[in-house]
């Protein structure tokens, strides 16, 4: 359609709607970590290259030897068996450190299991868990190793 002054109408308003369709999809395109707080790159195993390796070192003071799990909402990934009276320790797989938290899980071989809060971890981070014979006293830390 034209107006008597020889514009096109119709083209002008497809031109605002097609502009402001681009404008919300470039909205929407914001990545998960900018949405969720994270800083960029979290998500990105490609950010990751060339970071230093984080590790779990386990104190296990209890009496019962443990089988230790990583839980990240529905998966549950083996990371150790350790021995009573024993310390140990092992890399934590770089998806560990991708995106949201994860829980440490000690199974204790007879016993009900016992999980850490949420805990983030970065690259070059090391986590220490020592676990007491009443678990519920056990405790958790990370530090950033001064090598990194």
């Amino acid at each position: 359609m034209h107006d008597p002054a020889g514009r096109d109408t119709v083209g002008a308003v497809g031109v605002r709607l097609v502009a402001a369709l681009v404008a919300a999809a470039v909205a929407g395109c914001a990545s998960g970590s900018e949405r969720s707080g994270e800083p960029p790159g979290v998500g990105d195993e490609a950010a990751w290259e060339g970071a230093p390796e984080s590790k779990l070192h386990v104190n296990n003071r209890n009496w019962l030897d443990m089988r230790i799990y990583a839980i990240r909402g529905a998966d549950r990934m083996a990371l150790l068996t350790i021995t009573s009276m024993r310390r140990d320790s092992v890399p934590l797989p770089r998806s560990l450190l991708m995106g949201s938290g994860f829980r440490l899980q000690a199974d204790p071989i007879g016993d009900r299991p016992y999980r850490s809060s949420m805990i983030y971890v970065r690259p070059g981070q090391t986590v220490w868990w020592r676990l007491e014979n009443v678990l519920e006293q056990s405790s958790l830390w990370i530090y950033q190793d001064e090598e990194n």
